[in-house]
């Protein structure tokens, strides 16, 4: 039992590094490759700056000036590998084109 249950937390790891994210704990998930962090609410600065740091804050930070502050809809986000997530929803699919959910991105941000 501990083997699969290794052998599993391995296989998520890995496909979510493949895929360049990082699930850090349970509503956190972080995107290494494209420097930004999200949460329950969406993107976040902060949670940027904690996990990734000030480099990823300060790039983060210009693209969101680059849009405009007031444009800038941080509930709604896709990630490397197409993970796309609707935080008004609370849900995160694959990718935004065939909507199957993604339930570990699910779980992991919104807790269901």
């Amino acid at each position: 039992m501990k083997k699969i249950a290794l052998f599993f937390l391995l296989t998520v790891a890995f496909a979510a590094q493949a895929a360049g994210l990082d699930y850090y704990k349970e509503g956190a998930i972080c995107d290494k490759k494209s420097s930004f962090c999200v949460d329950e609410q969406g993107v976040s600065v902060a949670l940027t700056k904690m996990y990734l740091g000030d480099k990823a804050e300060q790039k983060l930070m210009a693209e969101i000036n680059k849009v405009g502050v007031q444009d800038f809809d941080a509930t709604t986000f896709t990630m490397r590998g197409g993970l796309t997530c609707d935080a008004k929803v609370k849900t995160c699919w694959t990718n935004r084109y065939d909507k199957k959910v993604d339930v570990k991105a699910t779980k992991t941000l919104f807790g269901k």
